[in-house]
């Protein structure tokens, strides 16, 4: 099968499903932007997130401005889906944001897989999806074991946090877990590792606060590898009001890292079933200090969950046909 993927985050959440594609003898071509070119010759076309590669692909005004020594055409209206197959994979943002709020976008799709239902039910809540023909799936994300070191573990000192600087990931409640815990025992320390926000005051704020209160929080702007950061952590605080999934729940847990999660918006079919999710901060700081710990336990939920990158492939195989 030819595959014509595109992916805008460049790999960051499909660089695996690739590797598996061609593993299995496919012909993955694979563009960052919609590019019309690779999706001429494709048996598949994949756009993994709704968000401007495929408004670029169905959008007759960007079709006006496509390249004019193009050999055929742009737009996907105009291009022969026969024998066909046009896969779209919602991630999270774009949802949020309106990016598939579109006339003209759902009606050349066959497959819309979705990685979390509150994801689903938001998008599907507007009329313009509704109206077209595409099967709907439900497929949650999935995390390579054999890419994450696995090891037997037991309780410390030193917390993960892998995530964004800014409100939505908890910058306004982490803080507020190193200040009790700092409380409690003064060796417990935050190592975060994310970029700053964009917003000027969200990081003024931080700052202060942890400056004012001797916070012990260490920042990190870049891990060459997020599996060797993690190596020494004891824990991994994921204070997120808003995920689709969790990569670095699900990270940490394949490394035997016992996971505390926020119940953000939409966790309870992703996490809901597990021990590990707190609503207020002293749940949190409970799990921090109740002295348990089961490393095997953690990695058997992602098993038995399907968060393997084995299980979501499979699902996609029988959704796509191969």
């Amino acid at each position: 099968m030819k595959i014509a993927l595109y992916d805008p985050y460049g790999g960051k959440f499909t660089s695996d499903m690739v590797e598996w594609w061609r593993n299995q003898g496919h012909d993955v071509r694979v563009d960052r932007y919609y590019d019309p070119e690779i999706a001429w010759d494709a048996d598949m076309i994949w756009f993994d997130t709704c968000d401007n590669n495929l408004l670029s692909a169905t959008n007759p005004s960007q079709a006006l401005l496509a390249d004019p020594d193009l050999k055929q055409p742009w737009s996907l209206h105009d291009i022969d889906l026969t024998n066909k197959k046009v896969v779209v994979r919602p991630i999270d943002i774009e949802v949020w944001q309106g990016h598939h709020a579109y006339d003209n976008m759902w009606n050349v799709v066959d497959e819309c897989i979705f990685i979390a239902p509150h994801i689903r039910d938001m998008m599907m809540a507007d009329s313009r999806p509704q109206q077209s023909n595409m099967n709907i799936h439900t497929v949650p994300c999935a995390v390579n074991l054999d890419r994450w070191t696995f090891k037997e573990r037991k309780p410390g000192f030193n917390i993960a946090v892998v995530g964004e600087r800014w409100e939505s990931k908890g910058s306004d409640i982490i803080p507020q877990i190193a200040l009790k815990l700092k409380q409690i025992d003064e060796r417990y320390h935050i190592h975060w590792l994310g970029k700053w926000s964009e917003y000027h005051w969200d990081k003024a704020w931080l700052e202060d606060f942890i400056v004012r209160n001797d916070l012990p929080i260490t920042f990190y702007d870049w891990a060459d590898s997020v599996d060797e950061f993690l190596e020494d952590k004891d824990y991994l605080l994921s204070a997120s009001k808003k995920e689709a999934f969790g990569y670095n729940i699900a990270e940490a847990m394949a490394k035997g890292i016992r996971p505390v999660i926020h119940a953000f918006y939409g966790y309870e079919p992703l996490w809901g079933d597990s021990p590990w999710v707190w609503n207020g901060i002293d749940e949190a700081i409970d799990m921090f200090t109740d002295g348990e710990y089961d490393s095997s336990a953690y990695r058997e939920y992602l098993i038995k969950k399907g968060y393997t990158l084995e299980s979501m492939m499979n699902s996609f195989n029988k959704i796509i046909g191969v």
